[in-house]
């Protein structure tokens, strides 16, 4: 979605027309039955507009009894609504009795979870731990 405004008249840029495009995010989400687990893997930015959708999969996949496996490997960009939906996703599936484990998750996700000090919150396996592993 396009957006374009002008500088003001008195500015030094008078008459001076902006525009600036809006991208969507490049963001995937994938679901792979392993049978043992289920894994979920997630690419490209997890922030306000993709979280829910990470989300609304592993849920509905919790809610199914599956072990799940969230694989975030290939993440750019994850900010603290991505790292809420990883939360409520570990909570959720240790009050229910289920599993849920995130496997490879990539530097930024990890120093995410450090800088909030959630290390001791969520299972995560050892790096470059194959989701299979988590079964």
């Amino acid at each position: 979605m396009p957006l374009a405004w002008s500088v003001g008249a008195d500015s030094a840029f008078k008459g001076l027309a902006l525009a600036a495009r809006v991208r969507p995010h490049p963001f995937d989400v994938t679901v792979d039955d392993l049978g043992r687990v289920t894994v979920v893997r997630v690419q490209g930015e997890v922030d306000a507009a993709t979280a829910p959708r990470m989300g609304e999969t592993v849920n509905r996949l919790l809610t199914r009894g599956e072990r799940v496996v969230l694989d975030l490997q290939h993440v750019d960009f994850m900010d603290l609504h991505g790292l809420a939906v990883i939360i409520r996703a570990t909570r959720r599936a240790r009050s229910d009795g289920g599993s849920f484990t995130i496997a490879r998750p990539a530097f930024c996700v990890r120093r995410l979870v450090e800088l909030v000090h959630a290390e001791g919150e969520l299972r995560i396996l050892p790096d470059g731990s194959d989701p299979l592993s988590a079964a």
